[in-house]
């Protein structure tokens, strides 16, 4: 490890080693969390949250496959060191690019279900069925991991010697193929069909929906004002401020989709994007700001899979109310054996004196 890297500050070490251990954290508790509250509530098992289920599995495999790895192999061990083998190697590479674009695909497909479910609410249940589900589901988890297997070709794990110190990398390689660069070719790809296409879908979808909640807050505005009784006045103003204040929930947690999938994905996209169609034969500078760019990049890229949780879930009223009742569930229980003895210890009491009269 250099020592004069930025890596190597002290103030700049602790901050990373607390943030990817605050990520980690933040991803596996979370996401196990949504997990058991989708097995053990029936009343969460809907269209939406299927692919939340799916989506929260993703972000799972990110803080378990990816997250700890990563801080080794960038802070913990120096820069770009691997610890753990040949084959975590390949796999690690693997999944870092596999899961992300899971998410992705899945974000689309929740879109769309809530697409349809403000435009058209009496039909998505038709639209999207138990097959749909399951094959669309599917349909992204194996193009995901189909499209992403040339990364395990383009992985190269070395064993350097550095004097008196040998230490292997786990790393990417250039490989040409029928004259083409695999990995400019993989990348530039999985850019554009896992970050930009989904990126444009999920803004066009969701200025639809505003647009939508914009007009039924117009409407029923307009039918406030119109001259009828004042029980229909009520009536209509009631249900129809229901309808549009759920439009707007959706709207406020689309926002939220939108600016973290764009924001904390891009970085990662960029950065890894410059790395693959800069010079290969240049020189990398591990003492530069660059060194820390890097983690920073993956950083973000995981702490979508920790805020995945709050922005599907956690606004979410059912799921909240679902959380709630987990964590209540003792108190409630023991309440309620409580309240029985108190009812029994009554009964018998009340017996006794029957008796004894």
């Amino acid at each position: 490890m250099q020592s004069d890297s930025p890596l190597n500050h002290p103030v700049v070490h602790f901050l990373l080693c607390v943030s990817y251990l605050f990520v980690f954290l933040a991803t596996i508790i979370g996401n196990l969390l949504i997990l058991f509250v989708f097995v053990s509530k029936k009343k969460v098992r809907s269209v939406p949250n299927f692919f939340l289920a799916n989506l929260t599995v993703a972000d799972l495999f990110v803080g378990i496959f990816c997250v700890l790895q990563n801080a080794v192999n960038f802070v913990l061990q120096g820069h770009g060191r691997w610890p753990f083998g040949k084959a975590l190697c390949y796999s690690y590479i693997y999944v870092l690019h596999f899961i992300p674009n899971v998410s992705a695909g899945i974000l689309v497909l929740v879109s769309v279900e809530r697409l349809i479910a403000v435009l058209r609410p009496l039909r998505v249940r038709r639209a999207f069925n138990s097959k749909v589900l399951i094959t669309s589901s599917a349909i992204v988890w194996i193009t995901s991991a189909v499209m992403n297997t040339p990364y395990i070709y383009a992985s190269q794990y070395l064993e350097i010697s550095d004097g008196n110190e040998t230490y292997t990398i786990c790393t990417r390689r250039h490989v040409e193929i029928y004259g083409f660069n695999l990995l400019k070719l993989v990348a530039t790809i999985n850019f554009i069909v896992w970050y930009a296409v989904p990126l444009v879908i999920l803004l066009c979808i969701y200025a639809t929906i505003g647009l939508v909640v914009s007009k039924a807050a117009s409407i029923t505005k307009q039918s406030a004002n119109k001259l009828l009784p004042r029980s229909s006045w009520r009536s209509e103003a009631s249900t129809g401020g229901v309808s549009v204040e759920k439009r707007r929930k959706v709207g406020r947690l689309a926002v939220g989709i939108v600016v973290a999938f764009a924001f904390f994905s891009l970085p990662r996209y960029v950065y890894f994007m410059w790395t693959v169609w800069r010079d290969p034969m240049a020189p990398r500078c591990l003492n530069c700001l660059q060194s820390v760019l890097q983690p920073i990049s993956f950083l973000l890229l995981f702490f979508n899979a920790a805020v995945d949780p709050f922005l599907y879930a956690f606004l979410s009223t059912r799921f909240r109310q679902s959380i709630k009742e987990t964590f209540h569930m003792g108190k409630v229980r023991e309440s309620h054996v409580e309240f029985s003895s108190r009812i029994r210890r009554k009964v018998v009491n009340s017996e006794l004196e029957t008796g004894y009269s």
